[in-house]
């Protein structure tokens, strides 16, 4: 463990298997689309090339799935096809109903009444919004950073942003991949690792080490207990 215990001016959260599970919701859809196309692709491919690093815009990863396989399909194709699945149709639920909190609402209440909370996330701002209206805990964020408002992680800006926004000198940023913590350690914040629900723990937690993590956990519900 290499943590400053020192607390922050403010905590930074992921939303993808750091707030909540997308087994099922982004990740499925990156396994339904390429499927759709012709792919096979596991969960394990995807934790290996999210392991590997560059690759938050999840239309993108569908997309290289389907290059490394010889399919060569625009982007906007990709996307559109992604897009059907994860929101859903007049006739069919999305993917995203599938999504479930990974942390206790009132633990994220407790944090919000010590700590400035944002989040920076690779997910279009109306589905970071859908999301945060859904469980009920906008209220508690003062900063969100999106993949509409500039470059994704591993660049340090999304974390920059977000860390002037709430007048921190001092951030956690919490997240689950590589790309997170890469984002993190470039702006000056301390990136503190959590394992997402369907990737390997071992493995998982020795890239987010290599990548810079001062600290990884299994689950973001372990944050409470490390700052109280």
């Amino acid at each position: 463990m290499r943590l400053d215990m020192t607390p922050p001016r403010a905590i930074i959260f992921d939303i993808d298997d750091t707030l909540v599970d997308t087994t099922l919701s982004y990740r499925g859809a990156i396994i339904a689309t390429a499927a759709r196309f012709g792919v096979a692709v596991t969960l394990e491919d995807i934790a290996q090339i999210k392991a590997d690093g560059d690759a938050n815009n999840d239309w993108v990863v569908t997309q290289t799935f389907l290059l490394r396989s010889g399919i060569r399909v625009s982007l906007d194709e990709v996307t559109a096809r992604f897009e059907q699945l994860y929101q859903g149709t007049p006739d069919r639920p999305g993917l995203r109903m599938q999504e479930a909190l990974l942390i206790d609402p009132a633990d994220l209440a407790w944090f919000g009444g010590r700590f400035r909370l944002g989040i920076v996330t690779g997910r279009p701002r109306k589905d970071a919004l859908v999301f945060l209206e859904r469980f009920r805990i906008a209220h508690l964020f003062g900063s969100l950073v999106t993949m509409d408002d500039g470059p994704l992680k591993p660049s340090p800006d999304p974390v920059r942003s977000a860390m002037a926004q709430l007048d921190a000198a001092t951030a956690w940023m919490v997240g689950d991949t590589p790309d997170d913590i890469r984002s993190a350690v470039a702006a000056g914040a301390v990136g503190v690792g959590v394992i997402a629900p369907s990737d390997n723990p071992p493995t998982a937690r020795r890239a987010l080490l290599d990548a810079g993590a001062a600290l990884v956990l299994d689950s973001v519900r372990e944050l409470r207990g490390v700052l109280e």
